[in-house]
Parts: structure tokens; sequence; C-alpha cells
């Protein structure tokens, strides 16, 4: 056990200290001298067991004395002695070091001194007017101490804050560190006072104690306060414990448990107490757990378990606010060359007052296999994905699904650079549905069983063609043309097949080439169709570039398949696009939009703008689409007026960093068609080398389960690895 002067008084900001500075050097008799030792020079060698090096060295053989003096330096193995004079007794296999003396460890702890003794192969220290600067900027400073570790800075420069105590001690042993008489103050100032303070040094990663409180006041549960205590059950295991008290609920236990294996690991967390809109007043209840197991080489499992009992609990306690639904599932999964297999099931609870429980799906089970082959003698590659899935509702179709795609992709390289891609596709599922008058599907029959086969050749061109444009850089344009043929499918031949991954449907640049404009297979609209676009770049030699592509597809036939206003309604489709601009390296600008093929009217507007860099960053942007896919699905036809109620948005963030210790950003965002903010949030940041300060504001003024919009200040302190405590609002 190491101890300090009772008499003295410690500081520090950041985790205490270990109190042990190890062995700066051993015995004087394995050491090498450099300088005039006995008339003759010799070199430094860091590779020696201890090497000191010194402007004078002198050596008495009747006393065994060695002086060294005049910028001593002596290291061994890492631990580096500095010193105006460092005095070696042989026979006593003592030092003492006199004079702005520095003891650096490896660990990055260094010891500031007037004097310092050494002893016992030098592993002993008694200093003497001592200063420690400590890894992550700890501070300690005292009239003297025993083993003592820090790093080469000024230890005298005051903290933001520190905790002084009367005296301290380390059990090295079971390594504890214990203060009397301790108090916390900030800039000099006492703000708290324990009579006794223990916790586990540095090298402790992991020890049962009790954490940092919780405190604060919310509009849901009042005013709280929650005591954490962590438990280290064993090297492997670990559990928080957090009892919580609040003036209008509570009280509230919440458990973290975390094990981790050879071949996994497993958290959970588990929460339950009194809230002020449970049933009956009985309690509510949370649960959120996951894990994962590693079999073998080649497959692993596993699973995460989330619910609730009551979805204000969750908001209230502020466990997952605003979140709109829950999902559980457990899987096993497999990895081999080229290939990936999963089978797992999935279930869904819904958070909001808009989903209604009984409508959302149960999955179990969901297969999927997914190979990809090694190119052949052409350069070809082929492709399977294959599925299989059970869907059950209480209310709503019912789906069983069987279905896989082959493919086969080959790129060729044709004269004067012409680049060609050709994809062949057989897409074959099998479907059996009951319930398929109800949603998501509302068809005209009730129940179906059918299957079908869907094959599909596509072939595209592209012709990248570059210039020299001299001192203005680089000239790139390259036009694009595929031509895609599949047999045509309409509403007629889809009534019998469920739809249960083609809900939603938004026509983009980015799926212009794709061979399927829905999401997944079970909505196609085939035919002949030839898909054509111009795209191009200019690249400058100071960084700067443009570019861009417009596009456009032209198909054999009308397909009723795509809802009104997705562009794809007519044989010729609406005209996309898309455009960057980065003139500069501290701005740039992306704008993508769809274009009606009548009138050229805005059917969709997304552009976003970055401006600045670390220091100041702004980012405006706006969103415009004059339908809205979310409603795709919620009822038979006609589409609700909801589907065609344009959406309008303003989004603005900005971040800047002043300097190394304040930080400030904000973001905002407008719904234009409403004329109201949807949410605002600010957040500013304080911090130097010992603490941080954060101030965070988030207003919601859209509705979340009928509670007309919330507001969120939280004020969290931290004291650097020490911990941190904060102050909420809602």
């Amino acid at each position: 056990m190491a101890r300090t002067s009772s008499k003295h008084w410690m500081r520090w900001c950041a985790w205490p200290l270990s109190l042990m500075v190890g062995a700066a050097c051993v015995s004087v008799a394995q050491a090498q001298l450099s300088g005039l030792v006995g008339g003759a020079e010799r070199p430094v060698s860091k590779t020696a067991p201890v090497t000191f090096q010194a402007d004078r060295v002198q050596y008495d053989k009747n006393t065994g004395i060695v002086t060294a003096s005049g910028h001593v330096e002596a290291w061994q193995n890492g631990h580096v002695l500095f010193a105006d004079r460092v005095v070696i007794d042989r026979h006593t296999d003592q030092a003492t070091a006199l004079g702005h003396v520095v003891i650096m460890e490896p660990s990055g702890q260094v010891v500031f001194a007037k004097k310092a003794d050494l002893s016992h192969g030098m592993k002993d220290a008694v200093t003497r007017g001592v200063a420690v600067l400590l890894a992550q900027n700890g501070r300690l400073v005292g009239n003297g101490a025993r083993r003592f570790g820090g790093q080469k800075n000024d230890p005298t420069a005051p903290p933001l804050w520190q905790i002084r105590a009367r005296s301290a001690i380390e059990d090295l042993q079971h390594k504890v560190i214990e203060y009397h008489d301790a108090e916390l103050q900030i800039y000099g100032f006492p703000v708290f006072y324990l009579p006794y303070l223990s916790q586990p040094d540095p090298s402790v990663r992991r020890q049962s104690g009790i954490l940092i409180p919780a405190f604060g006041s919310s509009t849901h549960i009042g005013e709280f306060f929650a005591l954490p205590y962590f438990w280290r059950i064993s090297k492997s295991q670990d559990a928080t414990i957090v009892p919580i008290i609040a003036t209008k609920a509570g009280p509230v236990l919440d458990v973290k448990y975390r094990q981790a294996f050879n071949f996994g690991k497993l958290n959970i967390n588990a929460s339950a107490g009194h809230d002020r809109f449970a049933q009956a007043r009985g309690l509510s209840d949370a649960i959120f757990a996951n894990g994962v197991f590693d079999l073998n080489s080649t497959w692993r499992a596993g699973f995460s378990y989330n619910r609730t009992s009551n979805v204000q609990y969750l908001n209230d306690f502020r466990y997952l606010p605003n979140a709109g639904f829950l999902a559980s599932n457990a899987y096993l999964e497999g990895f081999g060359r080229g290939s990936y297999a999963r089978i797992d099931a999935q279930t869904f609870q819904g958070l909001i007052t808009s989903i209604t429980q009984s409508q959302l799906p149960i999955v179990a089970p969901y297969a999927r296999y997914d190979y990809i082959g090694s190119p052949d003698a052409w350069g070809g590659r082929v492709s399977l994905t294959a599925n299989a899935f059970n869907i059950f509702r209480r209310v709503g179709t019912n789906t069983r699904r069987v279905a896989a795609i082959m493919g086969y992709d080959l790129p060729l390289d044709a004269p004067d650079g012409l680049l060609i891609d050709a994809r062949l596709r057989l897409i074959a599922a099998g479907y059996s549905a009951s319930k398929l008058n109800e949603q998501p599907n509302f068809s005209s029959v009730q129940s179906a069983s059918t299957a079908r086969a869907i094959p599909i050749g596509a072939v595209q061109f592209r012709w990248p063609l570059e210039r020299s444009a001299g001192r203005w850089g680089t000239q790139v344009i390259e036009p694009r043309v595929q031509l895609v043929v599949a047999p045509n499918y309409g509403v007629t031949q889809t009534t019998l097949i469920p739809n249960e991954d083609s809900l939603d449907l938004s026509f983009t640049d980015e799926n212009l080439f794709s061979l399927n404009r829905f999401a997944g297979i079970d909505r196609f609209a085939g035919g002949a169709r030839v898909d054509y676009a111009l795209q191009g770049a200019w690249y400058f030699p100071d960084g700067a570039q443009l570019s861009g592509l417009v596009g456009q597809s032209v198909s054999a036939h009308k397909n009723a398949l795509f809802p009104v206003g997705s562009g794809l309604n007519d044989n010729v489709s609406d005209i996309v696009a898309r455009a960057s601009v980065a003139p500069v390296r501290w701005l740039d600008f992306t704008y993508r939009t769809r274009l009606s093929h009548r009138d050229l009217g805005a059917r969709l507007i997304d552009g976003t703008v970055r401006i600045g860099g670390k220091a100041l960053n702004v980012t405006p942007g706006y969103l415009y689409s004059a339908t809205d896919p979310y409603y795709l699905g919620t009822q038979a036809a006609p589409l609700p007026a909801a589907y065609f109620t344009p959406r309008r948005e303003l989004t603005l963030s900005a971040a800047t960093v002043i300097n190394s210790h304040w930080s400030f950003s904000a973001a905002t965002a407008r719904n234009i068609q409403t004329r109201q903010f949807d949410y605002a949030a600010l957040s500013a940041t304080w911090q130097n080398e010992c603490a941080a300060v954060s101030l965070n504001f988030y207003r919601r003024d859209t509705s979340y389960n009928n509670d007309h919009g919330s507001t969120t200040v939280l004020i969290n302190i931290t004291l650097k690895t020490l911990g941190s405590f904060g102050f909420s609002a809602l």
C-alpha cells in the first residue's frame, strides 16, 4: 500500500491517479555511464538495461558514490528520469535526484519534484514538493508523496475543477484509491463535500460501485432523481441498476445486463415501474434485449426482443421517445464464398395512434439465399436470389410466397470505347393468399393461389467521351441507352397476386435504368421500353467540378400498375435530372428533379447546399413532391386525397467550431404546406482538458400520439473520465 502525507492537499482533474511510479531505473550496478568515467568515454546506448547521460559524471571508488550533474537523463525500458543532479550510492543501491526532477512513466504519467529519493532497484520513490500530471490531463499536487506517476507538462496550471482531500491512500492489492475529507471545487470554490470517497485506480476498467447520479425536471414525470449502481458480476458479466424516483410517477427500476462469451454477446435492458398513464395504476414495463452468437466459422445466430406494455412509458422516461414502432426478430445466418443464407422471424409493435396493431404483419418464417458466381470465360457472372416467407395479419392479407430470381450479367468492351452491359433475369414466384380484399391489397377477390415466371432481357450502351479543355480541366460526356424487353403484365394479371414488397414507388434518376421500377417483385410492369440519358462532368484543375444527368423512358405500352402522379403512367415518362456543382472546396450544391413530360412542370424537387468547412458549416435544403407515396395501400381505390397533397419542406442546419473550447450547432425544418415548423434544435458545447458542458434544446411541433408537440432541454456536465451528470427538462 502506498500512502501520501496526511498533512498535504491533493488535486486532480480527470480520473484520479495511480500513485505508483514503478521502476524508473534499475540498480546502478547494472548501469552504463555516458561521460568521463575512469577517464574513458562510452557511447550512449538506449538498448542497454540502464543508460545515464549527463554533462559531468564523477565516481568516488572509496565511497561508491556516483554523482551525475548538468542535464542528467536516465532511461530504462521506457522509464525516464530528468534532474539537475543525481547522486547514487552503489553500496546501498539508493539514489537521490535533485533540482527540477521529472520522472516519466511509459503509461504517460510524470512526476515533477524538487527532490526524489529512489531505492530498491529504483522501484520505490519518496518525493518532496511534488506535482503530478496524470494520463488524460489528470493533476495532483502535494507537499510530499510516495510512488507517483504523470506526464511532462506544466502541472501548476490551475484546473477548472478539482477534488481536494486531506489524505489519499492507494491499495495496490485491491487497486482502490481512498480519499478522506474530500471536496469538489469549481475554480477553487467548494461545491460538494464528502468525508470519505473511494474509486478504482486508472488501471481498473470495471469495478462495482455507485455511478454519477442524474436529476432533473420533466413536465411528464415531475422532478426526478436517479442513482445508478454498477455491479461487476464477473470478468464477463456486469449489470447497471438504476432506481428512479419522481414526483409525478414512479418509482421505476431500470436494469442493464451485459454478458460476453467466447462466441458472442448478450445485452438486456429491462425496466418497470408506475407511470401516470398506466391503466388502473398498474405497473408499466419495457424490455430491450439482443444477442449474437457464432456457431462456427460459417454460421451465427442472433435475436432482438423489444416490447413495452405502455407506449407513454417509453416517452415519459425517455427510453425510446417518439419511436414509431418496435421490431423483434430471431435469425440464423451463414456466410460462404460468394453466398449468403438467412432464416428469421419478425414481429412488430406499433407505438403511434396512426398504426393499428392488428394490421401489423408477423413474418414467420422468412428465408433467403443469395449467390453470385465468379466470372466465366467471357467475363459474365451468374447470380441467384431465392426467398420464401409467410406473413400473417389479424386484420389484412395473409401471404405465403416462394420466389427465385436467376440472373446473368455480361459486360463487354466494344470498339471506340463503347461499353455494353447485357443482363438476363428470370423471376419465378408462387403465391398463396387469403383475405386479399383487405389491406394493403384491397383486391376484388378474397383468396387466391397462383404462380408466374417473368423473363427479362436488357442491354445497355454507354459511350463515355473525354476531352481536354486545356487550362480549364477535363470534360466528360456519356450518352446512355438501354433496351428492356419483358412480357407485358398489367392490372388484370396481378389481381390474384398479393403485394407485400412493392407498395412504395418513387421515380427518380436513381431507378431510371432499373429493370423493375418497383422496389420488389410482387408488382412488375413489363413490355418493351427504351431508357435513355445524357450525363456529363467537368473537372477543373483546382478541384472544382460539375456533373449532371438528364433522362427519360419510352414504353411500348401504357401500364395502369403505376399509380397516378408517379410519372410513369403514359408511354413517355416524366423527365428526371440530377445536377451537382462544387465550384470551391467550401461550397457544393446537389439538385434532383422530376419534370412533367407534358408541360415541364416540377413534380419533384430535392435540393441541398453545403456551405463552409469545419469552422462554419451551413446546409440549407428544400423538398417538394407533388404526391406522397406514404398513403399508397392505405385504402381501396380511388387513392386518398392525402396522396395528392403536395409536400413542401425547408430544412436548415448549421454547425460551427469557434476554437478548441466552443462549438455550436442548430437545425430546423418547416412544412411550407401547413405553415408550421416540424422541429427546431440548438446545441452549445464548451470544453477544456478537464471538463465539458453541453446545452441542448429540442422543440417538436408535429403531434406525436396527439401530444401537440413537446420541448426538451438537456444540460450535461462531464468531468472528463470521472463521470457525467445532467439536468433535463421536458
